[in-house]
Parts: structure tokens; C-alpha cells; sequence
């Protein structure tokens, strides 16, 4: 039996992911998982280039927008998608958060999706608006995570007006005094995990094996 101790995965999460499944079946092939969440305004944090280079966490989620590509997402963020790989996880649908007493707490599947026109002059509180300050290394966490998808909530349950959120998101932070509709205002996001060429390594192509169902040490 080996005495040498199990690698760490160093793995960069932002709200809403769920990769609790996948670190156990990855945990169960020998080696470790250390999460970093980040709010979102940070995910590419653990991308951008160090001196010396780190690359921790290695790995982690992304989410962009379904109407654009991940290479937009890391352009704007100054990254060159050249450098980076990514396999692409999943589709989120966007939805919208009001109070159970705003005027479409009566809404029902049978409604369909909220649309522009049911949302007119309605007062949007955007998450965006209410973030705290972005952490400067990757592999602090924020003081508190989702701070602003947090207070969009609130404002949200007061009334007031509507937040609009990925699904995942809305889940994780939803309130028993709100309701979450579908909606057709927002195209949606995709949501994947990227992670720089030059850091690339078995730890992770282990992991990106058990998201999608590899067995250990077979073909790639």
C-alpha cells in the first residue's frame, strides 16, 4: 500500500454548481477535491496568468451567456482562448424571482414563460449591482458568496419588484416567501469547465474524465 498522500484538485465553483457527485466518484479514485467558490464576477480569476506561474485552482466553472460563445466570455476578461481549454457541461435556463404578494405570484405553468410586456415598468433589481468587492487571489473565496444574487433576493421579497437569475442560482438562494418563474427575457447560459493548457495534467483529465463517465485509466 502507498504511503506517498493523495493529490489535491483545487477546483474553482461558482453559485449554483453542483459538482458534489462528480467529487465523489472522483475522491473514490484516490485523490483529493479542495473547492474555491467564486462569485461570478470572478470566474475567470483563476485563469488569468501568474509570475510565477501557480495555475491553483487548475480547474474550475464558467458560465456564459447562451447568445455568445466561451471565447467572448474569456475575451472580455482578457484571456486568450487559444490558451485555455474547455469542455462545455450544461444549459441553464434564466428565470425570474418575485414576491408570493407581487401581482404575478398568481402565475401558473399554464401562463407559460413571463415575457418583456408582463415585466413593463416593473423595477429590476440586478445582482450585478449589489456584488462585494472581487477577491484578488483565486484561491480566497469571498467574504460571503453570492452577496449580490443575496440582496437582489431580498429586495426582490419585498416586493418591489423582480430579479432574474440562472435556475441553479435562483435554487440555491431562493426564499420561501418568493416564487420562480420561467421566462423568456434572457437567452439563457451555458456552463463549462475551462482550464489553462499550460497547467493541464492527469489530476485533471481524471476529473473532466468522471464528468463524463469515464472509467479510471481508460481511453481519452
Amino acid at each position: 500500500m502507498s504511503d506517498q498522500p493523495a493529490e489535491t484538485l483545487f477546483l474553482s465553483t461558482i453559485p449554483g454548481a453542483t459538482p458534489s457527485k462528480w467529487i465523489h466518484r472522483y475522491s473514490a479514485r484516490g485523490s483529493n477535491v479542495q473547492l474555491v467558490t467564486q462569485d461570478e464576477q470572478s470566474q475567470t480569476l483563476f485563469l488569468q496568468p501568474h509570475d510565477p506561474p501557480r495555475y491553483l485552482p487548475q480547474l474550475g466553472y464558467v458560465r456564459w451567456r447562451a447568445d455568445q460563445s466561451w471565447q467572448e466570455l474569456m475575451q472580455a476578461h482578457g484571456l486568450e482562448p487559444v490558451e485555455l481549454h474547455l469542455v462545455r457541461l450544461y444549459d441553464e435556463d434564466p428565470v425570474i424571482m418575485v414576491s408570493k404578494d407581487h401581482l404575478l405570484g398568481a402565475w401558473t405553468d399554464d401562463d407559460g414563460d413571463v415575457s418583456a410586456a408582463d415585466l413593463e415598468d416593473e423595477t429590476f433589481w440586478d445582482p450585478g449591482d449589489y456584488s462585494s468587492e472581487p477577491v484578488v487571489d483565486p484561491i480566497d473565496a469571498p467574504e460571503q458568496v453570492g452577496a449580490g444574487e443575496r440582496m437582489a433576493i431580498q429586495l426582490a421579497a419585498t416586493g418591489s419588484g423582480y430579479t432574474l437569475l440562472p435556475a441553479s442560482v435562483a435554487r440555491m438562494f431562493g426564499q420561501k416567501d418568493l416564487i420562480v418563474l420561467p421566462t423568456d427575457i434572457h437567452p439563457g447560459w451555458e456552463v463549462g469547465l475551462a482550464w489553462r493548457k499550460a497547467a493541464d495534467s492527469e489530476l485533471i483529465q481524471d476529473f473532466i474524465g468522471v464528468t463524463k463517465g469515464r472509467r479510471p485509466r481508460s481511453s481519452r
